[in-house]
């Protein structure tokens, strides 16, 4: 007498995505344009349903700022990184498969700040004119991601497709450094989010 397994069970695949694109994000600093990358392992629970971890790297350009100190030029580059549980709805099963996916969990963002007196200006204390570092900080916080998408099935374990996400990141407080703090600078707060899309490509297996 054959035995058959339950299709469920049959159908159950792992699948790793690597994913890169454009975002544009709202810092502490202002919008900003830039970069978004990461990769995803998914495990499929049950039919058209997937469990796994996302890891995101977000990246907007450097800002520059005449604003952050008086009669100075500022740049801030800002680096967001996150890990989140993720689930993801959609077939797997056909060729053009749409998907929606919502993950939480926590990112790492660092802030890095350096100023210089603008032209015919010193700095206060000494009268020079020398790069500082007003910011050199970090800190943690909750992140959450919602993103759909749809993947083109090129055979049964190669796939590639778009998406367009929300990522929204948790606040944190980036302490100024004690030159900065010297100048009146004090610590900022804030969140982040950011709209990305891009590209895809997954291997299952």
């Amino acid at each position: 007498m054959a035995v058959l397994a339950p299709r469920v069970l049959a159908d159950e695949q792992t699948e790793l995505t690597f994913h890169v694109g454009k975002m544009s994000m709202k810092t502490v600093q202002g919008t900003a344009a830039g970069s978004a990358y990461g990769m995803r392992y998914l495990h499929s629970a049950a039919p058209f349903v997937a469990l796994g971890v996302d890891v995101d790297f977000l990246r907007p350009a450097d800002k520059n700022s005449d604003t952050l100190v008086k009669n100075g030029r500022a740049s801030t580059s800002i680096d967001s990184s996150s890990m989140l549980g993720v689930v993801r709805l959609g077939a797997t099963d056909e060729v053009l498969r749409p998907y929606f996916l919502l993950g939480v969990g926590l990112h790492f963002s660092t802030m890095k700040a350096e100023a210089t007196p603008k032209p015919g200006f010193g700095w206060a204390d000494t009268g020079t004119a020398e790069k500082r570092t007003l910011f050199d900080s970090g800190g943690r916080g909750v992140a959450i991601k919602i993103q759909g998408g749809a993947d083109y099935a090129f055979t049964d374990n190669v796939l590639a497709g778009g998406f367009l996400g929300f990522n929204s990141i948790g606040s944190t407080t980036y302490e100024s450094t004690d030159q900065a703090k010297a100048l009146g600078v004090n610590s900022i707060s804030g969140g982040m989010t950011a709209i990305t899309f891009g590209i895809n490509l997954s291997a299952r297996f």
